[in-house]
């Protein structure tokens, strides 16, 4: 009777250990499945082209847009490359009213924290919205999106070329938290 208590006993353990085992492995497999969704969503967005009237409006927007995607993808290196294109071409436009957007641009490129950039990305949002605002589109479309949440919900703003939100604020935490506010 003891022999087969034992053998039971070890037959019901190496089962659970088996079953708990496969059970893990399910879940790792369902975990990569579900990054590499957010990663596929974080890509599948094409970006539209956007003109205007003034190219250095057109090469402003084009950088900020970048900045804006690498904010989305949590990437605070490629978030401070866009970051230093965007104030080269700020400094070399001869746009005027543009000082504060090149400040805080300035402040982007000189960090790889994107929780530090994306607290810059807000008043660089708030200035391009100007900026598109005064100037005359050519081509495509640009859409001034809010999140509620962002800014400890006070609520940020920022420009795309898709009307799908991709929120520079949260990144994949809370990649499509917020809408449309406005077609420019």
């Amino acid at each position: 009777m003891r022999i087969l208590t034992k053998t039971l006993l070890f037959t019901l353990s190496f089962s659970l250990a088996f079953a708990c085992k496969q059970n893990n492995q399910n879940e790792k497999t369902e975990e990569t499945l579900l990054v590499q969704n957010e990663q596929m969503e974080l890509s599948s967005i094409p970006s539209a082209t956007v003109s205007f009237e003034n190219k250095n409006v057109s090469a402003i927007v084009k950088s900020y847009l970048a900045l804006k995607d690498a904010l989305v993808e949590t990437d605070g290196e490629k978030a401070k490359s866009a970051a230093s294109e965007l104030v080269s071409i700020l400094a070399s436009s001869n746009l005027e009213g543009i000082s504060e957007l090149e400040t805080e641009a300035k402040k982007i490129a000189e960090t790889t924290d994107a929780e530090v950039q994306r607290t810059s990305f807000d008043v660089v949002s708030n200035q391009m919205v100007q900026l598109v605002k005064s100037s005359v589109l050519t081509e495509g479309k640009l859409y001034k999106q809010y999140c509620p949440m962002a800014k400890n919900n006070e609520g940020a703003i920022w420009l795309s070329t898709s009307s799908e939100i991709r929120n520079p604020y949260f990144g994949d935490k809370m990649l499509k938290c917020g809408s449309v506010e406005e077609e420019i």
